[in-house]
C-alpha cells in the first residue's frame, strides 16, 4: 500500500473542513495530547473529521510499523505543504541511516542530541540503528535530547519516538534512559511551551484514576479499540494499551 499517497489524501480531506494546512496541525495537537496526556489542545478537533483523523493515524501506524526508523511524518508534511511559516526539509532517510551507523554506541549511558530537529529523522535512526546493534538493554542506555523552534515538531519528533519504541519493543515495553523533548529557539536559547521530559517508562505523569481504570477495562472487554477508548474517554493511547496488556 502506498501510505504516503493515502495520508496525504486524507489530509486534504480534512483541510476541506479548515483551510490549507491547519487540519494536519490540530490533528497533530490532538494525537499528541492523547498520547502522553499533555499539552492540552487549544481546540479540539472538529465532529466531522473525526472519521478522517482516525484513517489517517491507523495509516501513520501501519506505516512506522512498515518502515521502523523512518521519518514517515516529515515526508508527509513535506508532500503536503503543512510545515506552516517556516522552511521544512527532511533528512533523507539514507543520510539519517549513515550519520546513526558513525556515531556509533558504547556499554554505558548514551547521550544524543538532536538541535534543530525537526521532525526526529536522526533521533528516529539513531534509537533503531541502536536497537538493530545492541537490543533492548542498548536502547535502555540513551539519553535523548532534542529541540526545534516549532511546538509542532516537537510533537510530531515525540509522536514518532514513542511510537517506534512501542513498536521495535512488540510485546514488551522499550524504554530510553531519559528523553527531553523541547520547544526552543537554538540561537537566543528562547523556551517555548512544548516540552516532553520523560524518564524510564515513557509517560511517568500520566495516571488513571480508578474510574477510568474500570471503564477502559469495560471497554476492553467489550472489544472496543484501543483508539476509540483513548478518543472517548480523553486518556493517552499508550496508557489504554497498557491497561489492555495488563488485563
Amino acid at each position: 500500500m502506498d501510505y504516503l499517497k493515502k495520508a496525504v489524501s486524507l489530509i486534504q480531506d480534512g483541510d476541506r473542513y479548515y483551510g490549507h494546512g491547519r487540519f494536519f496541525a490540530d490533528f497533530i495537537d490532538d494525537w499528541a495530547y492523547r498520547q502522553t496526556g499533555l499539552h492540552e489542545p487549544s481546540r479540539p478537533l472538529r465532529e466531522e473529521v473525526e472519521t478522517i483523523a482516525s484513517n489517517l493515524s491507523h495509516t501513520i501506524r501501519a506505516a512506522w510499523e512498515a518502515a521502523p526508523g523512518e521519518d514517515f511524518l516529515g515526508h508527509v508534511i513535506e508532500e503536503s505543504g503543512g510545515s506552516g511559516h517556516l522552511s521544512f526539509f527532511r533528512t533523507p532517510p539514507s543520510v539519517s541511516l549513515l550519520m546513526a551507523k558513525m556515531m556509533g554506541g558504547s556499554s554505558r549511558l548514551e547521550d544524543f542530541a538532536d538541535i534543530c530537529m525537526g521532525s526526529g529523522s536522526l533521533t528516529l535512526a539513531y534509537i533503531h540503528q541502536t536497537f538493530l546493534d545492541g537490543g533492548a538493554s542498548a536502547v535502555s542506555r540513551l539519553n535523548l535530547m532534542g529541540e526545534d523552534l516549532s511546538g509542532n515538531k516537537v510533537k510530531v519528533a515525540m509522536l514518532q519516538i514513542l511510537n517506534l519504541l512501542d513498536i521495535l519493543g512488540g510485546d514488551r515495553p522499550l524504554y530510553v534512559h531519559s528523553m527531553r523533548l523541547r520547544e526552543m529557539n537554538s540561537l537566543s536559547r528562547e523556551v517555548g511551551t512544548v516540552q516532553y521530559d520523560f524518564s524510564g517508562p515513557n509517560n511517568p505523569r500520566c495516571k488513571l484514576s480508578n474510574e477510568q481504570h474500570a471503564l477502559i477495562s469495560q471497554a476492553v472487554s467489550s472489544g472496543v479499540s484501543e483508539e476509540v477508548i483513548s478518543q472517548r474517554l480523553r486518556v493517552p493511547l499508550n496508557l489504554v494499551r497498557r491497561e489492555r496488556k495488563s488485563a
